[in-house]
């Protein structure tokens, strides 16, 4: 692990950015669109290589935990399922939908020149900001609800990622037969989704063994947001909890590594503002190098006022749930995580909901 060696830590995340931004870019890989298209159009073409991504970091990750590679087990940023996680799911679900991209999705979308998502963004520094008054209401029903004392589904027994693993390869077979992997597309650089889906779980699973837990990204959102709000209002800031909490500590070889949302240099900062910077840096250099790098103009004001919304409504379902589909789905439920599992579920109902919405109100 680099978790001793910041810099080193910094540079790999950075590094491991700016490939998912490409990645993530030349795929259109938005989680938020998969649901989306699912929900409103019954298209289910993307969802099936999510699950692809899904079942090979399962794979990738009790590999890895066989060989002694993954030294961190349960990942430390991972926590019991609440009443919270499914209030978070559900919202976050929500405004993934009406801001037509998740955190990810917002990132490397802005980055080739999307105003849309550039307003989704804005939106989703706001909703950081204004959960931070809220946080100590969200933290009691973190530690009060506590759903189960259990974290995962199976701990070290094996069996259930086998059964899973196997149970998937009947359907990627079968999807295989019917030639329902790859979609069709003309544009230059394109990589198919499940190309992609394999991608990221490798490189998860690389970020999970250096970083010492799987891709995060949702602090990173409140720490830009600290650091606004620290030059206009700093007193005020001051007297929030949140921002003087630390989302994540660890104890390695007696050295003490923490981090969290205030602004402050930490081990929030090599990490998920680090992987943030790296997949802003990567769709925008992608752009560039395939010349689709485009300022697009302001969208109508029903759409702009969508993305807002919606970006205000992921970062606080995020903050309440205490992570993202980046965090949960390509992460916790590899890992069999419950409180993955909860807030997927949450989450997916949230997106139906989300679809429901824009349907009547802003289509």
């Amino acid at each position: 692990m680099l978790l001793s060696e910041p810099y080193y830590l910094f540079f790999f995340n950075l590094s491991v950015g700016i490939i998912l931004g490409s990645i993530f870019y030349r795929a259109d890989y938005c989680m938020a669109g998969m649901f989306r298209d699912a929900f409103l159009f019954r298209d289910y073409s993307l969802l099936r290589s999510l699950i692809l991504l899904v079942v090979t970091a399962m794979s990738l990750f009790y590999i890895m935990r066989l060989s002694g590679l993954i030294r961190l087990y349960p990942p430390p940023t991972y926590s019991y399922p609440s009443l919270a996680t499914i209030i978070g799911g559900f919202i976050f679900g929500v405004g993934m939908v009406l801001a037509s991209g998740c955190v990810v999705g917002t990132l490397y979308k802005m980055a080739k020149g999307n105003l849309t998502n550039l307003i989704a963004f804005i939106g989703i520094i706001a909703g950081s900001l204004i959960y931070a008054e809220s946080h100590m209401f969200w933290e009691s029903l973190r530690t009060d609800f506590i759903l189960t004392g259990n974290m995962f589904l199976s701990e070290d027994d094996f069996i259930i990622p086998l059964f899973i693993v196997f149970a998937a390869s009947i359907f990627f077979l079968k999807w295989k037969r019917q030639g329902k992997w790859n979609l069709e597309a003309y544009a230059t650089g394109y990589i198919q989704p499940w190309k992609a889906a394999i991608i990221i779980a490798v490189l998860n699973v690389f970020v999970y063994i250096f970083s010492g837990w799987p891709m995060g990204i949702t602090t990173a959102y409140a720490k830009i947001g600290a650091y606004i709000e620290n030059i206009f209002y700093p007193e005020h800031l001051q007297g929030l909890s949140y921002f003087s909490q630390n989302s994540v500590s660890i104890n390695i070889s007696g050295i003490n590594i923490s981090g969290g949302a205030g602004p402050r240099i930490d081990i929030i900062t090599f990490t998920e503002l680090a992987l943030a910077v790296g997949i802003i840096a990567g769709s925008f250099i992608t752009s560039l190098f395939l010349r689709e790098f485009k300022i697009y103009g302001l969208p109508p004001k029903k759409q702009a006022f969508s993305a807002f919304l919606g970006g205000m409504l992921l970062a606080y379902g995020a903050r309440i749930a205490g992570g993202c589909n980046l965090k949960f789905i390509v992460g916790a439920l590899p890992l069999l995580s419950i409180q993955g599992v909860v807030f997927v579920s949450a989450m997916t109902i949230g997106a139906f909901s989300g679809a429901k919405i824009i349907k009547k109100l802003f289509l």
